[in-house]
């Protein structure tokens, strides 16, 4: 940039003495130079502290990593890579088996414990009749032992014997002890009926929950498109072998998004960077284009400031030329910026409400900077 003012001031001084013959001595170049240094180094110096402008721009994209919810083998793959996919579309296949063998495995647990619920309700009533027959002999058998008990009081006219006396007792006690356990085998079988759980039984509630959540993992055998965008870098391969691992994702996939700028700024320019303020865009793949744009946020932090803990010291980052201020800038008419892959450089340039009649001589700069675009050799 600074190179091209001072070739266009050469440039002008050598019309300038050519076209009035002005002669070459000791008072007219060192003026000519001296003025160009003056001149270009007030315009360079207001242009750039009030238009800023930056070469680190880049086009960036919000990439989302697909990780699958359960491991197995990959059995197939999406055809359809860097092409747009719609929200829902299919992107690979795990092997089902196991995962459907379980849930048929729950199904017929769910069946076999709907017919326990059954077979207590059949049970319950069985041991309800069960305790209504303990009752009566217990009833039966409290009486014949109140009769040879009563009987036996007056030992010299007891029709009865110790022995029978003694029998009729433990029979009624056997007698009594049965009843009562069949009253706690019913008690035990009307809370495992009572024990409820939204209105059903709680190990068929348990075992629905299980089947849905079997389903659930047997669903995400298959994994679909989470948004409208595209997958790139198709690397997965039927037969790999994948699990949920956080830091192992096994594709990448690029949802439609909006077309976004961020550029870096040297800390200088704070003061001249504002929400709002027109910007221009050139990018190196679209040679002699200048997009139109506008800055949407300033970052309200310098993104290398940050620091976690961690068991040694940390020191200050000191190169203010690395640590810019990032600025969002949303672009007016992104059609030509369509046509570039996403992450495409670019170069920026902000004009602020301060010395205004210089943002000409920044929009010069910048489109010669595009034109420069043009010109490289790969030798």
């Amino acid at each position: 940039m600074d190179l091209l003012l001072i070739l266009t001031y050469t440039a002008f001084c050598i019309g300038i003495f050519k076209f009035f013959k002005i002669p070459l001595n000791k008072w007219s170049v060192p003026t000519a130079v001296l003025g160009g240094i003056i001149m270009l180094g007030s315009l360079l110096l207001l242009m750039n502290y009030n238009h800023p402008y930056s070469e680190r721009a880049q086009m960036v994209t919000v990439t989302l990593p697909v990780i699958p919810e359960v491991e197995g083998v990959v059995v197939e793959v999406t055809p359809h890579a860097n092409k747009r996919l719609n929200a829902g579309d299919f992107l690979f296949r795990i092997d089902p088996t196991a995962y459907q063998a379980k849930v048929d495995a729950i199904k017929g647990e769910i069946e076999i414990a709907m017919q326990d619920v059954e077979m207590l309700k059949a049970r319950l009533a069985a041991e309800t009749a069960d305790i209504s027959q303990a009752k009566a002999v217990h009833d039966l058998a409290q009486k014949d032992a109140d009769r040879y008990r009563n009987g036996s009081r007056d030992k010299m006219k007891s029709p009865f014997t110790d022995q029978e006396v003694v029998r009729a007792q433990q029979q009624y006690l056997a007698a009594q002890a049965q009843w009562r356990s069949t009253q706690a085998k019913r008690d035990q079988t009307t809370a495992q009926l009572n024990a409820m759980v939204g209105g059903e039984n709680a190990t068929v509630y348990k075992l629905k929950a299980n089947l849905k959540q079997a389903e659930y993992y047997l669903d995400k055998t298959i994994v679909r498109a989470p948004s409208e965008g595209y997958v790139t870098q198709l690397l997965l391969k039927p037969g790999m072998f994948v699990r949920p691992l956080p830091l192992r994702p096994v594709m990448v996939f690029v949802p439609e998004q909006k077309t976004s700028i961020y550029a870096v700024f040297r800390q200088n320019s704070a003061l001249r960077l504002t929400a709002g303020d027109e910007a221009e865009v050139v990018f190196n793949g679209l040679p002699g284009k200048v997009v139109s744009g506008k800055i949407t946020q300033i970052l309200p932090m310098v993104a290398n400031s940050s620091y976690q803990a961690q068991g040694h010291l940390q020191g200050l980052t000191l190169d203010p030329k690395l640590d810019g201020i990032y600025a969002e800038i949303a672009l007016d008419d992104a059609a030509d910026v369509s046509q570039l892959p996403a992450g495409t450089m670019g170069q920026v340039a902000v004009y602020s409400g301060y010395f205004e009649h210089l943002s000409l001589l920044r929009k010069v700069l910048l489109r010669m900077t595009s034109w420069m675009h043009y010109l490289y050799i790969d030798h």
